[in-house]
């Protein structure tokens, strides 16, 4: 086989002893440890966070912490009076309160929350790369996780976007379930015990989020297919993962939900629908383990599992109609349009390429590299001796597919990226190239550079240029929300804390920040359970002086906030005049000292003055 040979050879390299393993660990640590470090003082000192989900987990943990009861996942001072209903689970707010509870005992709350988003991603970091690297060297050898430990830690995708210090959203604890899933698959070892994992997880990754619900529904495929190829010990894993699944996933669906919420079917959450399909694998599990011994032919598991496979779709579909358009489909049209037209991670590959190729490049590259290097090695391994790397190929091409119907897709395939980059660098390395001998070292310093490093390449020169002669614009830059940055540190903001707590309507991307740094309640936030909350954040500013009039008449807000000199899609724009100091008279402006934030207090008379007579 051609990774056994591989192996083989890598036994003679340092790295391919276990202890040369452990040094490659280190280093990988290290580098990770290093890229933060340049984080740690803003975070520490600031509370700078990398995007609005962690401040709004941040925002939440601390409700917790302060008697929000478990199942009251409302966000109370968002969208007042209402609320602000979030589909995030407990199930991450609990660790990470328990962290901020502890480092509480020796600093106070704020270094205590600090402290906890700051070691919450480095923990989660050091088991992605404990799982890396233990399935990694037991598959292929301690050459090729060597490989995909310094992948792992070096790739921007992980550092800076994963597990960076402050990342306390769910997406990183999906990845490592995730990861957890797909090793089940390929790591040697008992059957059922390798499904019962990697159904744990999957019920896990499933009660935090639904991102990764293709990429476990995929697994079960992978699964089904081994049985039907009749694979050793498939049947066992099948099972382990449909009993666990279906099992798993109404527990963690009672502990999280509310008994008065059980009966309440949701697209973005765990609940009925999603449990509706977990119950139908692990019966699916079931009859397949039942008929291992009746059902003995290829011919006859090929039947029987499209049989079930078909009947339970028929079965399904019409109970999953109001989820298979996504949790956006609950919104108005031209909503839907203004956030999958605008905001990055919902735009297709091409689309992102045409407005932002720099962007695109640099997401889609490693995978279609990776997926390149994979299928040489899948097509000259030998039939029956490919199974770990052809489902590496898999879910890393799936991720890539993924990206194509949108970017945020991409994460389908990066929880296994670095495992496959070690997996087919390693091999490459120690392959005959025969004829093509002299260009092995420039092509593979080349495949891992733009592999590892995409955004270098995406920035430099060449690419510019190759962007030219193909007659491809620049980047076009448009965002449904801006947030300059000087406006969004918790130094400036704090002096918003001088005034009684009140409702603000500002910019989409400020709402979080004002709720983490502030006691006052907001009116815009970037998500899709509050449909208006877009509207607020977006077309109050970038439209006519009668937009904001008519959000602050539907709101109520107290007050309105701007940065200064900052432009709101042009500079004709109501946000964009009152940046720059022109405000009508329903607005009054209110002296906050130096600094570039600008609040206005609303003139609730002159706001209805104005309304009527518009």
């Amino acid at each position: 086989m051609v990774v056994d040979a591989a192996m083989q050879s890598g036994e003679k390299m340092f790295f391919g002893r276990r202890a040369g393993y452990f040094v490659a660990f280190a280093v990988s640590l290290l580098l990770y440890l290093n890229l933060q470090s340049q984080r740690l003082g803003d975070l520490l000192t600031g509370l700078k966070l990398p995007d609005n989900d962690d401040e709004m987990r941040l925002v939440s943990v601390r409700d917790f912490l302060n008697g929000q009861g478990w199942y009251d996942t409302v966000q109370h001072r968002a969208m007042p009076p209402e609320g602000l209903s979030l589909h995030w689970s407990r199930l991450i707010d609990l660790p990470l309160a328990g962290l901020q509870k502890f480092f509480s005992l020796f600093v106070g709350d704020d270094m205590a929350m600090a402290l906890t988003a700051a070691i919450w991603p480095v923990l989660l970091f050091i088991l992605y790369l404990v799982i890396v690297g233990r399935v990694t060297s037991k598959v292929f050898g301690y050459a090729a996780a060597s490989f995909a430990l310094i992948a792992a830690a070096v790739t921007p995708t992980f550092g800076n976007s994963l597990f960076p210090l402050g990342r306390v959203d769910h997406h990183n604890v999906q990845v490592i379930c995730m990861l957890v899933v797909i090793s089940s698959i390929i790591l040697p070892g008992p059957g059922v015990r390798r499904g019962v994992t990697a159904g744990l997880a999957a019920a896990l990754s499933l009660a935090v989020g639904l991102e990764a619900i293709v990429v476990l529904a995929v697994a079960g495929i992978v699964l089904t297919v081994q049985h039907v190829l009749d694979h050793p010990g498939s049947t066992d894993r099948l099972m382990g993962y449909g009993i666990a699944l279906g099992g798993a996933a109404p527990l963690l669906f009672l502990i999280q939900t509310d008994p008065a919420a059980w009966a309440v079917s949701r697209c973005d959450q765990l609940s009925r629908p999603i449990l509706m399909i977990t119950s139908a694998a692990m019966a699916f599990a079931i009859i397949t383990y039942l008929s291992r011994d009746s059902v003995q032919t290829k011919t006859g598991r090929m039947i029987l599992v499209a049989v079930m496979g078909a009947g339970t779709m028929i079965a399904l579909w019409p109970f999953l109609s109001a989820c298979r358009e996504g949790p956006f489909s609950m919104l108005p049209p031209d909503l839907r349009d203004l956030i999958l037209n605008n905001i990055t991670e919902s735009l297709t590959a091409v689309n992102l390429f045409l407005r932002d190729p720099k962007i695109a490049t640099a997401l889609v590259l490693p995978q279609a590299l990776v997926a390149l290097l994979l299928a040489w090695l899948v097509f000259r391994s030998p039939t029956g001796q490919r199974s770990a790397a052809v489902v590496l190929l898999v879910f890393v091409l799936m991720g890539l597919a993924g990206s194509f119907y949108q970017a945020r897709a991409v994460i389908w395939g990066v929880a296994v990226m670095p495992m496959a980059f070690g997996v087919a660098m390693f091999w490459a390395v120690t392959s005959d190239w025969k004829v093509l001998r002299w260009s092995k070292p420039v092509v593979l310093m080349g495949v891992a550079f733009l592999t590892l490093y995409p955004q270098f390449f995406a920035q430099s020169p060449v690419f510019n240029s190759m962007l030219n002669l193909a007659g491809l614009p620049p980047s076009v830059e448009r965002k449904i929300s801006h947030v300059d940055l000087n406006c969004s540190h918790r130094d400036v903001l704090s002096g918003l804390n001088g005034i009684d707590p009140a409702g603000i309507l500002a910019p989409l991307n400020m709402g979080t920040k004002i709720l983490l740094y502030t006691g006052h309640s907001i009116f815009a936030a970037p998500y899709h359970r509050a449909p208006e909350g877009y509207w607020n954040g977006t077309q109050a500013f970038m439209g006519s002086d009668a937009d904001m009039a008519q959000r602050l008449e539907q709101t109520r807000a107290d007050y309105v906030l701007v940065c200064e000199d900052e432009v709101y899609r042009n500079a004709d724009s109501i946000g964009s005049r009152l940046a720059k100091g022109q405000v009508p008279r329903w607005l009054q402006p209110v002296d906050l000292g130096a600094g570039p934030v600008r609040l206005l207090r609303v003139q609730s008379a002159e706001l209805r003055s104005f309304l009527e007579s518009d």
